[in-house]
């Protein structure tokens, strides 16, 4: 590292501390923030969109080798993979448009369950992928 960059560098880190001191003096110690209404809908859905990543893969590679029954159940990941994503992010973002959006996506991922229900007791990955879509629709079905 040249001796600039280093300056550079340093400057940089006594900034962004300097800012936060001065963010925690004007209001107070940093505290949690508070929960918001959809929180408990992002660990719910990201669980759902890596188990369908996973089921995609694993459907991806049965039909490159032929086997043409994962074809309706990655059509369904795939749609429940685009819901749960914009579930998420809504959520994340604690846009007052997730409850209407997380509600719409129940019947995407019911018909990734019913896909995927033929393949759990053959390919772990149709299992995570089934039970993922489970609890993110209880997820949902807790917002009342």
């Amino acid at each position: 590292m040249q001796r600039r960059d280093f300056v550079l560098a340093a400057a940089a880190a006594a900034f962004s501390a300097s800012a936060s001191a001065q963010h925690q003096h004007m209001h107070g110690a940093m505290a949690a923030p508070a929960p918001r209404k959809f929180d408990a809908l992002i660990p719910a859905f990201q669980t759902c969109m890596q188990a369908g990543q996973a089921c995609v893969v694993h459907c991806n590679t049965l039909l490159a080798q032929g086997d043409t029954s994962m074809a309706e159940c990655q059509r369904n990941v795939l749609d429940t993979l685009a819901v749960c994503q914009a579930v998420a992010t809504l959520a994340g973002y604690g846009s007052a448009a997730t409850g209407t959006f997380a509600k719409q996506s129940v019947p995407v991922m019911q018909a990734c369950v019913a896909a995927c229900k033929p393949h759990i007791e053959h390919h772990a990955e149709c299992k995570a992928c089934h039970d993922a879509c489970v609890a993110a629709i209880a997820a949902v079905a807790q917002l009342g």
